[in-house]
């Protein structure tokens, strides 16, 4: 490579990282005003017009980041309790076996306490809440079923599923089972083993090969 297109391969590369790193600042500041509003006016009297208007930029901008006000609720949400992800993977993966790994995902949801600021318009908006965020989980289900991914793949390669099992479909099962159990519990969540017995049952059985047995 000559010094020119050495040059010119550094000055691309410097400019799609600042390209990303603007990007990754305007949708920061979004959240921010996201946040600032809702504290203060709580979600029914929160818009995107003054969410816009709070971060300084565009509705058009804003809506090309989030296309509707329950996404961008959930994300600002979110932020405001990014640990649990990396909470519940130590969770979760601490069990042993896919069975085990959803009940401790359940019992972990269950356990788990949101921010103060999503548990105050939880307690302060009751319905709001339930519809915006309620709409919001149907758009990030895909991405909260990747956290699946790599326990459903381990439990593949150790026969615990079929070797045919389509892991991102079936990631999208488990997360929407889970959600379901820590939404309405069918069982006495205190009691691991009826738990894990409904999961075993239901759950794994059918992500099971035909005929396999169950431990």
């Amino acid at each position: 490579m000559t010094p020119d297109a050495a040059a010119g391969a550094a000055a691309t590369t410097a400019a799609t990282t600042a390209t990303a790193a603007a990007a990754t600042s305007s949708r920061d500041r979004l959240l921010d005003a996201a946040e600032r509003c809702l504290r203060r006016n709580g979600i029914r009297r929160t818009t995107m017009i003054e969410i816009a208007d709070e971060a300084g930029t565009s509705r058009a901008w804003l809506y090309k980041n989030f296309p509707d006000k329950a996404s961008l609720v959930v994300a600002a949400l979110a932020r405001t309790d990014e640990q649990f992800w990396a909470d519940a993977h130590a969770h979760v993966s601490a069990a042993d076996g896919i069975a085990a790994q959803v009940v401790a995902a359940v019992r972990f949801s269950l356990d788990h306490r949101p921010g103060a600021l999503a548990l105050r318009l939880q307690a302060e908006e009751p319905e709001a809440y339930a519809a915006t965020v309620g709409t919001g989980l149907r758009e990030m289900l895909p991405g909260m079923a990747v956290f699946w991914h790599p326990y459903l793949e381990a439990a593949r390669q150790a026969g615990e599923v079929r070797a045919d099992l389509d892991v991102a479909r079936a990631a999208e099962w488990v997360i929407r089972v889970i959600l379901s159990l820590v939404t309405i519990p069918p069982v006495d969540t205190a009691d691991p083993d009826a738990l894990r017995r409904l999961v075993d049952d239901f759950l794994v059985h059918g992500l099971s090969a035909p005929g396999a047995g169950r431990g």
